[in-house]
């Protein structure tokens, strides 16, 4: 769940139910300064990175985060990321380690920032440098699904590939994109162990769609030689390097938000909260929200507000960890006295947690409509009359067409929608209640 939060207006047409395991979850939660223990070095992360080989350029851990629309995983307020940059050829690799995957596709998803490519192989190479890869736990040097960089056709580009072991006994299989520098990318490489010898396939994707299933590679690599391991992948690599046979390296680039996966969807995709919105019933908030991709989701926390800054817990819903259009609904004991502010804690099996956006109810229903923030960047809270069955919230783009279409929940009076998604400018929201309709303009930032 990733560095920032978002509300999906869309769920996928269909989604099937998978037994997900999540092994790694990687935000450089850590304070400045060098990853790991090499040359008595700070070790921010407390031994989770060891070091492999390399004396000198040693990863560190910088300020900020990385970001990409829709990746969500689970910073703390002053989480890093580190930095790669192989100006050396002595610079230092590192691993970190999960738990051992020795059947099926184990995935790993990180965001990656290229700065520099000057250090990178030129872009009519076959071969390239790679920089991150899976390990077994037994072996720091069998490096599999490897990730290969060379320059791209156009200046300040680059292209990605993959290969399942060494460009020496398997070709790297390219994606033919010129991916921008200094832009965030999302980054899945995968690894499927099949029975049999010389048969495993490396796969890679670059800002894949969001679907709840595996979508065709865009580039894949088969095991061609020597012998495959036995003892399953359980660590996930990063190299620095600086290669003067073949004219080339990995770049100077960022690496943020890793995620480790046996699913696709729990490696690639954040539980959607389509909608989350609260009514006055009769003098008690009544909240009801649904959601998509849950998976590994354990529960969902609801807190409440008097100022919209301090909130506490009243209640938790268990997850059902259903389909998409998962309903939820909690109705608040406590009579209403005044505005109060609700939010949902979505807390994951393994600790993770987001938040959704504010929604606010009091015991006056609105007879105009309203919405803040405004301007906006990702959630847009609308206050509006008590609806009737079928109402709806529609965003209209300021050249008359439809962008999206939200169905208000029966008997509410103030829905969150998402807006991360649409581009910056000026649109108008119509609500429509049966034959009541308003409308009132916004900016998306």
């Amino acid at each position: 769940m990733k560095k920032t939060f978002t509300l999906f207006l869309l769920c996928a047409l269909s989604v099937v139910t998978v037994s997900a395991q999540r092994l790694l979850t990687e935000d450089f939660n850590y304070s400045l300064g060098q990853l790991t223990s090499a040359a008595g070095g700070a070790n921010v992360s407390g031994g989770k990175w060891a070091t492999n080989t390399g004396t000198a350029k040693y990863l560190q851990v910088i300020a900020g985060s990385l970001v990409y629309p829709g990746y969500i995983t689970n910073p703390l307020l002053n989480s890093g990321h580190i930095l790669l940059d192989s100006t050396k050829g002595s610079a230092e690799d590192a691993y970190t380690s999960f738990d051992t995957v020795k059947t099926g596709t184990v995935y790993a998803s990180f965001l990656l920032n290229v700065n520099l490519t000057e250090a990178v192989i030129a872009h009519d190479s076959a071969i390239g440098d790679y920089f991150a890869a899976f390990l077994p736990g037994t072996s720091a040097s069998n490096y599999t699904a490897r990730l290969y960089i060379r320059k791209g056709a156009a200046d300040a580009t680059f292209n990605l590939g993959i290969a399942a072991q060494s460009y020496k006994n398997t070709p790297v299989s390219w994606i033919g994109t010129d991916y921008a520098t200094n832009t965030t990318h999302l980054v899945t490489i995968a690894y499927e162990t099949i029975d049999g010898p010389l048969n495993d396939v490396a796969k890679l994707w670059v800002n894949a769609p969001n679907t709840p299933t595996e979508p065709a590679a865009q580039a894949s690599s088969i095991y061609a030689s020597g012998s495959e391991s036995a003892s399953g992948l359980a660590r996930f690599a990063v190299r620095q390097n600086l290669d003067q046979t073949i004219k080339g390296g990995t770049p100077r680039a960022q690496i943020d938000a890793i995620k480790v996966s046996t699913s696709w969807a729990d490696g690639t995709l954040p539980l959607q909260l389509k909608s989350f919105s609260v009514i006055n019933n009769n003098g008690y908030a009544g909240l009801s929200w649904q959601t998509c991709n849950e998976i590994n989701v354990k529960e969902y926390e609801i807190q409440k507000s008097a100022d919209a800054r301090d909130f506490t817990a009243i209640a938790t819903v268990a997850a059902k960890n259903a389909n998409c259009n998962t309903d939820y609904s909690y109705n608040d004991a406590k009579a209403l006295s005044g505005t109060a502010y609700y939010r949902i804690r979505m807390v994951d099996n393994d600790g993770a947690s987001v938040y959704s956006g504010v929604v606010a109810v009091n015991g006056k229903v609105p007879v105009t409509l309203s919405a803040f923030p405004n301007p906006v960047i990702n959630s847009l809270v609308m206050m509006h009359p008590k609806t009737a069955a079928g109402a709806t919230i529609k965003v209209i783009s300021l050249d008359g067409r439809m962008v999206s279409i939200t169905t208000v929940q029966k008997d509410a009076v103030q829905t969150s929608i998402d807006v991360s998604k649409l581009a910056k400018g000026n649109y108008i929201a119509v609500f429509t209640n049966g034959t009541e309709k308003q409308s009132l303009k916004f900016v998306k930032q």
